[in-house]
């Protein structure tokens, strides 16, 4: 647990590791941070770069609902009323809604093309995410799926493609193995909550503490 996300700080964390430890390690996962893959790339010589599929998820997540933000700023009455509270739809896996909701989904949609064309490119890339496949093989799909957003000329899928092209290796790096950052994040949420409880703390030593203690360490 360290203090910041500082590129320093965990340089020095992979080096009180010690080299044998470092060189040791197959595979590191983290969030498209661009300092922690950096330090990563010296201070593990064998391992696997991977962004987390989590993230990139919820950064696809993010380039839709300012798609949705723009589209209900401009649009009239009648489609700002049906577009009212319409994030959790959006963001949610299709199969985990309800038959109501499929209903208030699906008129949303129906009330913009723009918004329609970004779900859909959101659930593709989805189930492109979740497919049993090899690097290679989820490779062809996904440029394919670059092409489509890039056609459709939305701004905010624009920018996602240019995110997914930034970090595209290690995004494809995910099917050699299908590794994620799912229990660290569970242990984020809590320490978040931990932080919430005690109303925030002053001192990162005694925090870092109470988060040991918590965790049983």
């Amino acid at each position: 647990m360290l203090s910041n996300r500082l590129k320093e700080s965990l340089t020095a964390w992979f080096e009180a590791r010690g080299e044998a430890w470092c060189a040791h390690v197959a595979t590191c996962c983290a969030d498209m941070w661009r300092p922690y893959h950096e330090v990563a790339a010296v201070k593990l010589p064998h391992a696997q770069l991977v962004v987390d599929r989590f993230h990139v998820m919820k950064n696809l997540n993010d380039a839709l609902t300012k798609s949705r933000r723009v589209i209900q700023r401009n649009a009239d009455e009648a489609t700002k009323t049906i577009l009212k509270g319409c994030r959790w739809l959006l963001v949610k896996n299709r199969e985990n809604l309800t038959d109501e909701e499929t209903t208030k989904l699906d008129e949303m949609l129906a009330a913009s093309d723009e918004l329609r064309t970004c779900y859909q490119l959101k659930e593709s890339f989805r189930h492109w995410f979740a497919q049993l496949s090899t690097p290679e093989a989820a490779l062809i799909q996904l440029d394919r799926w670059l092409q489509q957003a890039e056609a459709s000329g939305y701004a905010a899928m624009k920018t996602f493609v240019k995110t997914i092209c930034n970090w595209k290796q290690s995004i494809l790096n995910y099917f050699n193995g299908r590794h994620s950052n799912g229990f660290a994040e569970g242990i984020n949420l809590k320490i978040k909550l931990l932080n919430r409880r005690g109303f925030g703390y002053r001192n990162f030593s005694h925090f870092r503490l109470h988060v040991l203690v918590n965790f049983g360490s």
